[in-house]
């Protein structure tokens, strides 16, 4: 492997005043977003913004140059792409498309080595090393929509039918306890024995704020909140909010009472957990909001106050005060965006990873510093130019050491680093 992957103990697949100052107003370790949303994929839209750097496509894919005069940007390294899910059946009607959908990443961090799992629609989640990028082990759920991994527990949100409803699919969440992995996950259940499974249907998306806070939504637009009882050893049901009219595919929470949701509804609400749920405020097309799905939510802490980003199918992503949905910022990409999550660069500047209906990826600074405007975008992967996935990408996840992944329709994860100065 090329480049020297530095994101800690290295483990196939194959390796191939806002602060928002500069942000275009628009009126009105964080993990990734945007995992369970399907997103269509296809080729960069030429109204696609320019960004200020152009990676090297030799350095991107092999971590070297051998050109001296080399007028493109060494600032991003590709370290493996791996087959992370399976063949789809051969009367697929999808010819683009080989390899079922990798929904979701989660990084493990664990007695100093760095483990990647991986959930896909084929049905299953995958651990993976980060010394060879060979596969250790897999486990069948269903069809995974989310991962997470939080206070040492793997929570994984999938889609299958239950032994008292074998005809019909509703939404699971389990939880396996990290320190003893070879245990039985815990199962969010609504009512044990007669309602064994958290959602009705699909569970889109989870959100772990600790294990006494964990909220989830799904595919028929509730929001539920559980939390962990001690003397059963379960994660309780703790509130059901009504939640949207469409699937939920972010939540995010603000001082530890404002839920934020958004939903293919075109729709972000907001949802007071001091009030019983009851809602605050909904963020529409009407004022200020997106035009098309929202495709995620991430939260966002600055030194001005705490922050709200959307992303959504309309190609904008969208920046909120995080305490009264004021929007303070808006920046277009040109084509559908479907996920995006927070990395650092080599200085530990903030920077925004946003994964795109093309394959493409899209990286902005987050604030304003005195050589970059906020929201200033940086560098594009491509696989036309450079590196990228052959179909949307779906789910983005920061790692340490200024690495990140990528998962796409296109069956594949990419690992990648910044390498250089980006310039922030």
């Amino acid at each position: 492997m090329s480049g020297g992957y530095r994101g800690g103990s290295r483990g196939g697949g194959r390796g191939r005043s806002s602060n928002y100052q500069g942000g275009r107003s628009s009126g009105g370790r964080s993990g990734g977003s945007g995992g369970g949303y399907q997103g269509r994929g296809g080729r960069g839209n030429i109204n696609a913004p320019q960004a200020r750097l152009r990676p090297c496509s030799q350095f991107t894919t092999t971590g070297s140059c051998n050109n001296s005069n080399c007028k493109f940007a060494h600032v991003v390294k590709l370290h493996a792409t791996i087959e992370a899910t399976s063949r789809l059946p051969q009367n697929n009607s999808n010819r683009y498309n080989q390899y079922a959908d990798v929904s979701s990443v989660a990084i493990w961090e664990t007695q100093g080595a760095i483990k990647i799992f991986t959930g896909g629609n084929d049905g299953f989640w995958r651990l993976w090393n980060t010394s060879t990028f060979v596969k250790e082990f897999e486990h069948s759920v269903g069809k995974v929509s989310c991962l997470k991994v939080a206070s040492n527990f793997l929570f994984c949100g999938f889609e299958n039918a239950t032994t008292l409803l074998p005809e019909q699919t509703v939404g699971m969440i389990h939880a396996w306890n990290l320190a003893t992995p070879t245990n039985p996950p815990l199962e969010f259940q609504i009512q044990t024995p007669l309602l064994p499974y958290a959602h009705n249907a699909s569970t889109s998306c989870v959100l772990v704020e600790g294990a006494d806070k964990i909220c989830s939504g799904s595919l028929d637009g509730s929001i539920r909140l559980w939390t962990f009882d001690t003397p059963t050893n379960q994660f309780v049901l703790k509130q059901t909010i009504a939640g949207h009219a469409g699937q939920v595919t972010g939540l995010q929470l603000i001082d530890q009472h404002l839920l934020w949701s958004s939903s293919v509804d075109c729709s972000i609400r907001l949802w007071d957990l001091n009030k019983q749920g009851e809602c605050q405020y909904l963020i529409t097309k009407e004022n200020n909001g997106h035009s098309n799905a929202v495709t995620g939510l991430l939260k966002f802490t600055s030194p001005a106050g705490q922050f709200v980003l959307s992303s959504s199918l309309d190609g904008t992503i969208k920046a909120w005060n995080g305490t009264n949905g004021e929007c303070v910022a808006s920046e277009a990409h040109g084509e559908g965006v479907v996920c995006m999550a927070l990395a650092t660069d080599l200085q530990q500047n903030p920077i925004l990873l946003i994964g795109l209906e093309s394959g493409n990826i899209m990286c902005r600074n987050v604030v304003q510093t005195p050589k970059t405007p906020a929201f200033c975008l940086l560098f594009t992967l491509s696989g036309k130019y450079t590196a990228g996935h052959e179909g949307a990408v779906k789910c983005l996840t920061e790692g340490p050491s200024s690495t990140f992944y990528s998962g796409g329709s296109d069956g594949k994860l990419m690992v990648w680093q910044i390498a250089g100065d980006l310039g922030i």
